[in-house]
Order: C-alpha cells, then structure tokens, then sequence
C-alpha cells in the first residue's frame, strides 16, 4: 500500500516522473486483480494520469481531462478528453462496449466516435458517427484498487489511471450513453 501511496502523489505532483514506470511494475507485480471479484471496483471515471505512449492523446495534459468513464455492469464506456475544470460531458468522445475475455483481460470495441458538445436548451449538441469498420483491442488489468488502475493494452502501452470521484458526472454519463446503448 506504500507504493501505491507514494505513486499516486507522484502522479499529481510529477506526472512526468520516470519513477512512475518502477512503482507501477512493482505493484502490478504483487497484485491478485481478477475480474470475477474485482469487476464492480472498475465501475466510474478514472483519469489518465501517465502512460508509455508517445501519442499526445494517451498522455497527461495539464489543460486537458482524460478520462474513461466504466460501466462495466452494464458492458459500456466512453474515452474522453475535454477542457480541465469543467465538469460536463464535453469534449472529443470515443464510445466504447467492454466484454471480460479472461480473469484479466477485457476486450473493447470502439463503436462512435466525434464531438460532443454542451447543451442548448434540452438538446446535446454531437457529431458522434458509427464507427464502421470493427474497431477491436483489448487491456489487461494488471493491478487494481479503490484508487489506482494500472493495465496494459493489446499495442504493448502501459496505463497509469487514477480514480476520480464525481458522482453527477458519472450520472451525466450514465444519462448520455444511453442513447447508443
């Protein structure tokens, strides 16, 4: 739990730390994350905070949210990067169904993707299009708390994810995706 402690300030206070790769392995290596038991604590919006990509969209900006909203009760989540401190569904939106392949991985299909933006009147202003052509991946979970998810995706990039805790805004999503599903 130390280790865990001590990444999660790092996070926040240097997300470009090169310790952040070390501690990560250290806690994937001693974790027993198995999704059977484990699949309610992915539920809700966790913040990407460090990954190994190179991308620009898969690393900590501090203008932007990353986020990933998780229903996995409910086989649905959404990517989203939108402007940091507002507290809506804003932003670039990748839609996505989530199906359990094993005690660890989780395969994704990405469904819509597009704009989304805020609310003029009683109407949600999007351009969120189908995504036609079978968008598939998967994550290994490779360790899990109430505050810190670590994974690995099907490209060999390591995610560093923190859990944010914001209930209407989970409840924003809730409302949104159902439109798609």
């Amino acid at each position: 739990m130390e280790t865990e402690s001590k990444l999660l300030k790092i996070l926040i206070e240097k997300p470009n730390s090169k310790d952040i790769l070390t501690m990560a392995m250290r806690l994937e290596n001693n974790s027993n994350f198995n999704i059977k038991h484990d699949i309610k604590k992915l539920e809700g919006i966790w913040e990407l905070r460090w990954s190994s990509s190179n991308s620009a969209f898969l690393n900590y900006s501090p203008l932007v949210d990353n986020f990933q909203f998780l229903n996995p009760s409910k086989s649905n989540a959404m990517n989203l990067l939108k402007p940091r401190g507002i507290n809506r569904i804003i932003g670039t939106g990748i839609l996505v169904k989530l199906n359990p392949l094993s005690d660890i991985r989780v395969g994704v299909k990405f469904t819509h993707a597009g704009v989304i933006g805020p609310n003029i009147g009683f109407t949600k202003l999007k351009a969120l299009a189908e995504i036609k052509r079978d968008q598939k991946g998967w994550l290994d979970i490779t360790y899990l708390s109430d505050k810190l998810r670590i994974c690995r995706g099907d490209k060999g990039t390591l995610f560093v994810l923190r859990k944010i805790f914001d209930e209407k805004l989970f409840k924003r999503f809730e409302q949104f995706i159902k439109e798609f599903y």
